[in-house]
């Protein structure tokens, strides 16, 4: 049963299903898929008031800590800032001070060839380099003898504070002084030591106030590793006779900083006030992409001043612009970055003195971790809900369809089979049958129509049967046409050359017959009955290759002398043509093959006629017979001695009007070898072409032998 509505006809079953649906499962499905909404929108609003949360708290810890590090480091940093202005003022003292060194100190020191005045030898004091950029003279040398009364005030500042690495004294004329003691004779001559950044950075174009100042992060030549200093200009009167400075290496500095545990897999960072990165620890390398400089080359860090590459400057870096702004736009905040696309807190404080900036900072994702978790949890649940409310809709809709193909079955099975049954009648099935339904009406129309179908499949044999008779005739007509259609092509191609000779000889007889010798005559007579003989021969095996294809005749095969059979043939086309023809026969006496002798004669003619073409004028043509007893066959060759046959052709010789590529110049229909071989299989045998020895053309027909057992049974 077909129901109708607005949407068009539908089944029966599809019908009841619809109904079910609006009536029953789309509202109950409506209001459960409403609860599931709310408990979801819920649950986002509490995790977006829950990461709200965390992030104020994170956002204002990572300040605090950024503050309270970047003080630390502050006050670290005054103190030594303390002892470089004494420092300064004890080396001014020195400086102006003279003084007359013991022999003992004045034997550590040596003059050297390349013009520099070093100390050669360790007493625990510091060492000198005099580079030689300004000659060393009997003045230079005394500035030496008067700074080496504040070695002890190097070793006193040395100890007071841990942090230190090493103090200095840098001249105007490239004098250096430096404790502990190292060995300076790796120095370069005629080093401008005030070239270099932690003697520049304190003149009086940098640092007019001549206060205590921070050098950026740079490699010491003197050996030490990244350092930075703290300088200060030493001036005797107005002039700036040189700077003294304070080394702190940089892992003395932030070891605190990038030791300190922070939550969330966070990391503190070091940056200078030109935008350098001073140091990070490993867990930032990635996100930065560098890969920290702890190590040095010492040979080639004393070559001009050494910081870092321009990769390690955030100022520099187009992926940190922001960031670089962020840090120096004010002394201490935080802000939002990505790193690789992944967002990241940065918050920063900045260091009092050298302005340096302290960075804090963690990724987002782990910041939010916890929230993000609880979230989990609730999608979980909310997905778990989900799956037993698609569960249960399963079980449901299986129930539903199941009543619904229940309560169909009775009115829809009979009609579906109805229309089952005509579909595959249309498709052309006709074995049909109907299984009887409850209801009268519809047992009525199944067995009218199983009625029909008979009826049709009745006139459906009937109307095949006649297509068939009608296609064989169509064929056999065809194939009546092609054979007719061939024959004349066939004898317009054989019969062309004979009646050409008999026309050219007639006509000869006829214009100059009082000319003609009798002799003369007989000649041409004998032209026209060859060629009469060859258009015969052409007829005959036409007529014969055309009952053998159409198969209106089967060849009759009786016992044969081979051997008389091959040289009589030979013989007769000797004589009627002309030709020279070599027989020989090696075939033992009293063997015999079943054949017809007028289709072998034909074969043998076409052979020869074959070879004759392809000869050479005045060359021989072979015939050899012998007894092939390992496949017990009487083979009979025809052998010529022309261009032989090329290799391409070898495949396509045996086709009808097949011509080789050496036949252009030859007469010819192609057609002779396609008879000799459908001839050949005629009486049992076949042919075989192949190349001769000396270069020309191998035909051989094989023919079974006849045995004295099979005679009576063949004959």
């Amino acid at each position: 049963m077909i129901y109708q509505d607005n949407t068009g006809p539908m089944p029966l079953q599809r019908w009841l299903w619809r109904a079910f649906l609006r009536s029953a499962v789309i509202p109950l499905l409506f209001i459960e898929l409403g609860f599931l909404g709310v408990y979801w929108i819920s649950a986002e609003i509490g995790y977006r008031a829950n990461t709200s949360a965390v992030q104020n708290v994170a956002d204002q810890y990572f300040v605090d800590v950024a503050t309270r590090e970047a003080s630390v480091i502050a006050e670290t940093l005054h103190g030594v800032e303390s002892l470089t202005g004494m420092f300064v003022r004890e080396s001014r003292r020195a400086l102006v001070t003279p003084y007359d060194p013991p022999a003992s100190e004045k034997s550590r020191y040596q003059l050297r060839p390349d013009g520099s005045f070093i100390t050669v030898r360790d007493n625990g004091g510091s060492a000198t380099f005099y580079s030689g950029i300004v000659p060393v003279g009997p003045k230079e040398i005394a500035k030496v003898w008067r700074t080496s009364q504040i070695d002890p005030v190097f070793r006193n500042i040395k100890e007071s504070n841990p942090l230190i690495s090493q103090l200095y004294i840098n001249t105007f004329d490239s004098y250096n002084r430096i404790y502990p003691y190292m060995d300076t004779s790796v120095y370069p001559a005629k080093m401008d030591i005030p070239s270099y950044n932690f003697y520049y950075e304190a003149d009086s174009g940098h640092n007019p106030q001549r206060k205590v100042v921070w050098t950026d992060a740079y490699i010491d030549p003197a050996g030490q590793g990244w350092m930075v200093s703290s300088i200060a200009p030493i001036y005797v009167g107005n002039r700036l006779e040189g700077v003294a400075g304070i080394d702190i290496t940089i892992k003395q500095i932030v070891n605190r900083i990038l030791d300190t545990a922070l939550p969330w897999n966070g990391y503190a960072m070091l940056v200078g006030r030109d935008g350098a990165i001073i140091a990070m620890p490993k867990d930032g390398e990635s996100d930065f992409h560098l890969k920290m400089m702890r190590d040095h080359e010492y040979t080639s860090a004393i070559t001009g001043d050494t910081f870092r590459p321009d990769d390690f400057n955030i100022r520099k870096r187009p992926d940190l612009q922001q960031l670089g702004k962020a840090l120096f736009a004010k002394k201490s905040g935080k802000i939002v970055v990505k790193f690789d696309g992944i967002p990241h807190v940065a918050a920063f404080a900045e260091v009092p003195g050298p302005g340096w900036r302290l960075v804090v900072i963690a990724a987002q994702s782990m910041i939010y971790s916890d929230a993000q978790r609880l979230r989990d949890r609730v999608e979980m649940v909310g997905l778990f809900m989900l799956a037993i409310l698609i569960l249960f809709y399963i079980v449901f809709f299986m129930l539903l369809s199941y009543r619904s193909r229940t309560m169909s079955k009775v009115l829809a099975e009979p009609l579906e089979q109805v229309t089952a049954i005509m579909d595959r009648v249309g498709a052309g099935a006709y074995d049909q049958h109907f299984t009887s339904s409850k209801v009268e009406e519809l047992n009525r129309v199944g067995h009218h129509l199983i009625d029909m179908n008979n009826r049709l499949a009745a006139a459906e044999e009937r109307s095949v049967l006649q297509e068939r008779q009608i296609a064989r005739a169509l064929e056999h007509e065809r194939e009546t046409n092609e054979s007719q259609r061939r024959f004349i092509r066939i004898m317009s191609h054989e019969i062309r050359t004979p009646l050409a000779i008999v026309d050219s000889c007639a006509e000869v007889m006829v214009r100059r017959p009082e000319q003609q010798s009798s002799e003369q005559i007989v000649a041409r007579a004998h032209k026209i009955r060859r060629a009469s003989n060859r258009i015969q021969d052409v007829l005959s095996r036409l007529v014969r290759l055309l009952e053998l294809v159409n198969s209106k005749q089967r060849a009759e095969l009786v016992p044969l002398d081979l051997s008389w059979l091959v040289n009589a043939t030979c013989e007769e086309f000797a004589r009627v043509g002309g030709e020279k023809i070599t027989v020989d026969t090696a075939v033992e006496p009293g063997l015999r093959v079943r054949g017809d002798d007028e289709l072998i004669r034909q074969i043998l003619i076409a052979l020869l006629e074959n070879a004759n073409k392809f000869s050479p004028a005045g060359t021989p043509i072979e015939v050899r017979a012998r007894t092939d007893k390992d496949a017990d066959e009487i083979v009979i060759s025809v052998i010529d001695h022309g261009e032989g046959i090329p290799s391409a052709d070898m495949p396509h010789i045996f086709d009808r009007f097949y011509r080789g590529s050496n036949a252009t110049t030859t007469i010819g229909s192609g057609i002779g070898l396609h008879m000799a071989r459908v001839f050949a299989a005629s009486n049992d045998g076949r042919l075989e072409i192949d190349s001769a020895p000396d270069g020309g053309a191998c035909v051989s027909l094989r023919l079974p032998v006849l045995h004295d057992n099979q005679y009576g049974e063949r004959a």
